[in-house]
Order: structure tokens, then C-alpha cells, then sequence
């Protein structure tokens, strides 16, 4: 990818309320979807979980000793284990399940940054030239963000299972964003540092991910989305969030196919085209040179089975400085082209661009809404033209939105150290591929290695699945063709309420609100229904939830930790 200057956008305050977030792109590919995957994605499938196996290096949950009426053959541990429950004692729908070793089964060095009593981690800090190092000075000071890293590590340590050891925290800043520094980067942390995992990478280059997988080191949460066909290529080695493309298009084509081909455009801001029948465009991030082509042919046959096209696809790079022309440029088309619909999946701040041009154009179609990272959010919503974005609506992996106190970063750290964190801007993005790694080790057992790491993850219990708490699982579960990679599983239905008043994602008061349909239930691939009456619908609408709605377990606060 060639890396382009960390300029900041023309509307600063987006920046400082978001940071880094802003360039969390997932660069998904439209085209709806359109997927038939041959599963079923009714449920889970057959397949036994290697949890429940005996023949597995992995250990044995409660649940599992519990119906093999073997639970007094194990060690649990009494000071973390919730026997009610068969998880451990963390109040979170996320908590993992006890485990105890299984006999034979022993630890030691079991692979490179693992010894009997360590666990070598990388946390990644952004190269100067990143645009993530550009953002982050407007949010969380660098040296609280990792800090607030360091105790989340060592809250999940003490909840976990660490099999005798505790993470050794390598902080390694990236030399740059270019392909030949990611990769140099990468043999550091192979070869050099000799680590086991590493938590993050450069945002805007997926060498560094590429090359640490070629050297056998766990990367967490490293850079961009990726296509699917990668990260199965590249197993078990690389691990994400959020949905891949092709995961985000089962979702899409739910929506899509549906609910909204073959209708007409009855939500577009231009009376006109409320009798016509939808023209599909799409709008897409990009990276120099292509990742999506594989995903972009896949759509397009799979979408002669459904009679559905888009007719206008445009693709775009984040340049900033170009935006505003680019911008200008993709509306001319698909207006040439009498798109009615359109599909954007890429970054948040192409969308202001975008809709501006629109309105300059007098050009009033659907907006789509799929998902990609924080597209779906009230605070870039509201920096959107809001004669654009009232016919805005879609899917988001995203959860209805709590307080941030109450989001599981923040409450189960004050839960845990009964205070606040020191970084409470950047808590939630940093906790998530944190808690990620430290269930993989959990769940490995002893005798930690990439694919026990694997065997592990893929053993965990789907959990959540709430309106304030996404499902997550990996593995095989029903809904994908292939392995799992990514924790998110499920979709929430939303539209953009410019009347709306509230709070955003950051605590900002203000005009225009991102609503939740249906309460904020949210559904699988192949669950979301046929019916689109929820759209602009305010009756069963949710904007915000107090607290999370899940029945959360009620455990004494270590207060002050360990």
C-alpha cells in the first residue's frame, strides 16, 4: 500500500473527539452480498468442539466434567471459578469458561516467547508517519493509553487462567507505514524481541501482519480488515475484531436481498425516485495496490443467482487532500448513472465529503449503511449533511450504545482497581483485542502454541448476543462457510433520527441520533426477516440504553487489584 502524509482532515473536531478511531477502516466491498455459502446458518453445526474431546491438549470446562460426571477428577480454581455459573468470576456476558488441565498435559517453553513462567507480548505503538500517531495526540496521552493496556492485562491475568504464567509487556514503536518498515518491524518482533503475539500494527499496512504470520507470531488485531481468503491463508496466526468482507456480506445480503431489491427507493430524499425500483450503487475504500478484487468477483456471481447488480461501483483511496474532488467526481456518476441506492463501505470521513457533494449536486438517493467501523456512529453522523443522512439507514455490528462508564472496558476496570482508568478515551478500542488475547491463552491450557491458541478460541463458547452486547465466537458455529477468525458474529438494524436528541458515542450533547430498531435485537446471518417496515420507524426504537440490558453476575470488587 503506498503510504500517503498523516494530513488531518479539514474538520478538526471530528479528529479530536475520535482519534485513531477515525482510520480503523474496514475496507469491505459492497455489492450485497449476496451469498449463498451452502450451510445452513439456522444454528450450530455438528461438529464437536474440542473442548469436549479427550483426545485434546486443550483443557476440560466445568460444563464438560459436569455431564461427563468427572468433575472430581480436576482441579478448579476455587478463587475464580463460579460453580453456579461454570465461568469465571468477571461480571461480563464475556467471561470465559473454568477450565482445569487435563493429565499428561504439560507446560514449560512450549514455543518461541513462551516459558514456564512468561508469555511475551508486543504492544504496538504507532510509526510517527501513521495516521493513527497524528490522531492520537488529540485523545489519550500515549503514555496513559499503555498504561491502561498494561492494567487491563494484568486485571484479566488475575482473573484468568494463566497456567503458571504472567504476560511480559514488550512496548515496540513502529518505524513506518510503507510495506519495507512494516516488514522490518515484523522480523524485530520475530527475531529480535522473540515474542509470542502482538497486540496491534501499522493501521494503514497489512505487510506487518503478512510477515509476523510467515514467522510463526500471533498477531492481534494487526492493521485493516482483510479478506476472509487471508486470514484463512494466513491461520492461525492473524486474529481480528470485527467481521471480515465476506462475513459483513451474509449480513448485507439479508438486508439486501431481503428486504430492499426489486422495491422501490421509497426512503430517498428526491420524491422522484419513490416510484422508481431500486438502482444499486456502491461506494468503497480501496488499498494501493487491490486486496477485494477476490471479494468484488465472488459478489458479482453470486449475485446473478439473486437478480441482483449494483450498477455503478466506484472505488476510492484515502487520500485526504483529494477527498473533496474524488468526492465530487463519485456523486457525478452515480447520478449519471440514476443510482437510487447507495452503499458506502469504507472509512468515516469520506461520507462528509460525500454527502456534501450530493446536496451541491441536488442529488437526494437511499444511504446505505453497512456497518463499516464507525459509519454507523451518532458522532460522525452528526457531521454528515443532514439533508443526506435523514434517508440513512442499515446494519451495524456496533452494540446500542450505554454510557461509556458502562461499556465492558470501562466497569469491569473499575470494578477491578475501584477507579478510573487513566486512559478512558482509547479504553474500549484497546481492551478488545486485549481481551481477545488473553482468552486464546485461557482456553489453550498449558501447553501453549499457535494452534492450541486456535483449538482454544475455537473451543469458547459463543457469548453475548444481547442489544448491548454483540455475540462472539470463533471457529466453526453454523453461520460461515470456513473458520472464524473475527469475534463479531451478529447485526443490528438501524436509521439515522435527524430530529433526535442525546449524547454520542463520546458523551457530546447534541441534534441527530443514530436509532436502534426493534429495541436493538440483533441477528446472525440468514435471521434478519424480510420485513423493512422498521425503517424511520420510532415505535420499538431504542436510542441508548442506561446500562447494559444483560443480566450481569454480581461479584465483590477486588478493589485495588493485585
Amino acid at each position: 500500500m503506498t503510504p500517503h502524509a498523516a494530513v488531518p482532515p479539514p474538520r478538526p473536531s471530528v479528529v479530536k473527539r475520535f482519534g485513531p478511531l477515525t482510520v480503523l477502516l474496514a475496507g469491505v466491498l459492497v455489492a450485497a452480498a449476496l451469498a449463498s455459502t451452502g450451510k445452513s446458518a439456522a444454528g450450530p453445526t455438528a461438529e464437536k468442539s474440542a473442548i469436549g474431546s479427550a483426545d485434546t491438549k486443550i483443557p476440560i470446562s466445568l460444563a464438560q466434567a459436569e455431564k461427563d460426571g468427572t468433575v472430581d477428577r480436576y482441579q478448579w480454581d476455587s478463587k475464580t471459578c463460579d460453580r453456579k455459573t461454570g465461568r469465571v468470576m468477571l461480571p461480563s456476558v464475556y467471561a470465559p469458561p473454568c477450565l482445569a488441565n487435563r493429565p499428561g498435559v504439560k507446560g514449560g517453553a512450549t514455543y518461541r516467547g513462551v516459558t514456564d513462567k512468561t508469555i511475551k507480548v508486543v504492544i504496538y505503538q504507532a510509526a510517527p508517519d501513521d495516521v493513527a500517531a497524528a490522531l492520537q495526540a488529540n485523545l489519550d496521552p500515549p503514555a496513559k493509553a499503555l498504561q491502561t493496556q498494561k492494567d487491563l492485562i494484568r486485571m484479566l491475568e488475575a482473573r484468568f487462567q494463566m497456567w503458571g504464567r504472567k504476560i511480559e509487556i514488550v512496548r515496540m514503536q513502529g518505524r513506518g507505514v510503507d510495506e519495507d518498515n512494516a516488514r522490518a518491524d515484523a522480523v524485530r518482533v520475530a527475531t529480535e524481541i522473540k515474542a509470542f503475539a502482538s497486540i496491534g500494527g501499522p493501521l494503514q499496512q497489512d505487510a506487518y501482519a503478512e510477515e509476523l504470520a510467515a514467522r510463526g507470531v500471533m498477531c492481534i488485531s494487526c492493521g485493516l480488515t482483510l479478506p476472509d481468503a487471508k486470514y484463512q491463508k494466513l491461520a492461525p496466526y492473524v486474529w481480528g475484531v470485527s467481521q471480515s468482507p465476506e462475513q459483513f456480506l451474509l449480513s448485507l445480503a439479508d438486508l439486501v436481498i431481503g428486504q430492499l431489491n426489486k422495491k422501490k427507493a421509497i426512503y430517498a430524499g428526491d420524491p422522484s425516485m419513490h416510484d422508481k425500483v431500486r438502482v444499486f450503487g456502491a461506494v468503497n475504500f480501496e488499498q494501493d495496490p487491490p486486496v477485494f478484487d477476490g471479494t468484488a468477483k465472488m459478489i458479482e456471481e453470486r449475485g446473478k443467482k439473486f437478480g441482483f447488480k449494483v450498477t455503478k461501483r466506484i472505488t476510492y483511496q484515502l487520500v485526504i487532500p483529494e477527498l473533496a474532488e474524488k468526492a465530487r467526481s463519485i456523486i457525478s456518476q452515480l447520478k449519471a448513472a440514476k443510482v437510487t441506492t447507495v452503499f458506502f463501505l469504507g472509512d468515516p470521513i469520506m461520507p462528509i465529503y460525500l454527502t456534501q457533494a450530493a446536496t451541491d449536486q441536488d442529488y437526494y438517493p437511499e444511504w446505505i449503511i453497512t456497518g463499516t467501523v464507525l459509519t454507523d456512529t451518532t458522532t460522525f453522523g452528526r457531521q454528515f449533511d443532514q439533508k443526506q443522512w435523514k434517508n440513512a439507514f442499515g446494519i451495524s455490528t456496533i452494540p446500542v450504545m450505554v454510557p461509556p462508564e458502562q461499556a465492558d472496558a470501562w466497569r469491569l476496570y473499575k470494578w477491578f482497581y475501584g477507579k478510573d482508568p487513566a486512559a478512558p478515551k482509547t479504553i474500549g478500542l484497546n481492551f478488545a483485542p486485549i481481551q481477545m488475547l488473553m482468552l486464546g491463552i485461557h482456553m489453550a491450557g498449558p501447553d501453549l502454541t499457535p494452534e492450541t491458541f486456535r483449538d482454544g478460541l475455537f473451543a469458547y463458547p459463543p457469548s453475548g448476543g444481547s442489544a448491548t452486547s454483540p455475540q462472539v465466537s470463533w471457529g466453526r458455529h453454523g453461520f460461515y462457510p470456513d473458520p472464524d477468525y473475527l469475534g463479531i458474529d451478529d447485526m443490528q438494524l438501524i436509521w439515522w433520527d435527524p430530529t433526535a436528541e442525546g449524547v454520542d458515542e463520546q458523551g457530546a450533547k447534541g441534534k441527530g441520533h443514530m436509532r436502534s430498531a426493534n429495541g436493538g435485537e440483533r441477528y446472525l446471518p440468514g435471521k434478519m426477516g424480510k420485513d423493512p417496515g422498521w425503517v424511520q420507524r420510532k415505535e420499538g426504537s431504542v436510542l441508548s440504553y442506561d446500562k447494559p440490558v444483560d443480566d450481569l453476575p454480581d461479584y465483590p470488587s477486588p478493589a485495588g487489584g493485585n
